[in-house]
């Protein structure tokens, strides 16, 4: 009974202690700050988060689709190109329901088959009656493609964010995310180009597939804004001290310390961790970006992804920048 009654306390105070369970981005950020702290007597604070910027609800971004119906002794005249299947599949219990995405496939699958129809020599007033809803397809196909990119829940999860840092040199999932990204940004490339038959040839379904598996892209928005927010609150307390005043004379200890600080955590740890995160947005915002180019949702994930990183290159810039001016006027080789 003592033994378990143990592990019960060693439990609860593993979750009241602050860090116990920090992830191990967390971690290595945290431990190289305490060794600075403790090195020259600091007292840097933890980072505070600012919140991250609302999105815009989903009921004030989707748009309603144009209802087009075409006479069901016409659509039964087009079965011959297989118009009349797709119509048939709209009007069905499952079609009367589609997500967004769903609706998006069904829209450019109708598109590509119909532009087929009307290669072929209809009589009037059916031939006149499909080019007109020729036109009102293309022209509405950007709404369904809109409302699939701001309103599907799978793609709000992931630019929501999560609270989790992502793990120093394990990039699972980060391959099949950017995968998954490319091929949204194709099939939107696809629409603009108004290439109906590869538009409708790219499922989204597979992409939203692998989005809701992999939290990758949630993690790195978290772990750009913390990492940002670490820096930022490191560097006030650092930059605060004038380099000079720690080179005393005949006394290099504390700098010696400071180096292995220095080389051992900063380098070879805390460095190469923002590598990972600075390589992963670099490589992943050029496509969300282009995804949601002229989106009402773009502003919000710019402020998620790329005001984060840019505000980390700027801390790591001054932070860096301090050991340098060290290295220059102290007798330990600090950087070299």
């Amino acid at each position: 009974m003592n033994l378990k009654r143990g592990l019960l306390l060693s439990l609860l105070c593993c979750l009241l202690l602050s860090g116990c369970g920090d992830s191990q981005g967390v971690a290595t950020l945290r431990d190289y700050q305490q060794r600075v702290n403790r090195v020259l007597a600091l007292d840097s604070p933890a980072p505070q988060l600012t919140a991250a910027p609302a999105f815009i609800a989903k009921s004030a971004l989707q748009q309603p689709l144009p209802d087009l119906r075409i006479d069901l002794l016409d659509a039964f005249a087009t079965r011959r190109c297989g118009l009349d299947q797709l119509i048939a599949e709209r009007n069905s219990s499952l079609g009367k329901v589609f997500t967004a995405s769903k609706r998006l496939n069904y829209e450019l699958r109708f598109l590509a088959t119909l532009q087929q129809c009307l290669t072929e020599q209809w009589e009037e007033p059916l031939n006149s009656q499909l080019q007109q809803v020729y036109q009102q397809k293309q022209h509405s196909i950007a709404i369904a493609l809109n409302n699939m990119l701001q309103t599907d829940d799978t793609l709000r999860k992931r630019w929501l964010g999560s609270n989790s840092t992502l793990t120093p040199g394990d990039n699972s999932g980060f391959t099949e995310s950017l995968g998954a990204l490319q091929q949204l940004v194709e099939l939107k490339q696809a629409v603009a180009r108004q290439d109906w038959y590869s538009a409708s040839r790219i499922d989204p379904e597979q992409a939203l597939e692998t989005l809701y598996r992999f939290s990758f892209l949630s993690d790195l928005q978290y772990s750009l804004r913390y990492a940002a927010s670490w820096l930022g609150s490191i560097n006030p307390a650092l930059l605060a001290i004038e380099p000079a005043s720690l080179c005393p004379r005949g006394q290099t200890e504390q700098l010696t310390i400071l180096s292995t600080v220095f080389r051992k955590y900063f380098i070879g740890e805390v460095q190469a961790y923002l590598a990972e995160l600075t390589r992963y947005q670099q490589q992943s915002w050029p496509l969300l970006a282009e995804l949601y180019q002229d989106s009402a949702l773009l502003p919000v994930l710019q402020q998620r992804y790329q005001q984060p990183a840019t505000e980390l290159q700027q801390q790591l810039l001054q932070h860096v920048g301090w050991y340098q001016q060290l290295n220059q006027l102290c007798p330990v080789g600090l950087t070299g």
